[in-house]
């Protein structure tokens, strides 16, 4: 993750896989971990913005 977002921060976009269809309860992934994992890796608050909110902006047109 770190080398994609440092590669090309504007081009990346959050995805969870939320519903997570097609998993058990026991391997269904925890929401709190998948973002503690992602703040791990961009630290940097102007790179999660563009992430978070910027780039899907862009991509879907909102």
């Amino acid at each position: 993750m770190q080398a994609i977002v440092e590669a090309a921060p504007d081009q990346v976009v959050w995805g969870s896989d939320w519903p997570h269809v097609g998993h058990t309860d026991e391997s269904r992934p925890n929401i709190q971990d998948l973002l503690r994992l992602f703040w791990d890796c961009v630290p940097d608050e102007a790179v999660r913005r563009k992430i978070l909110v910027e780039n899907p902006t862009r991509l879907y047109g909102f």
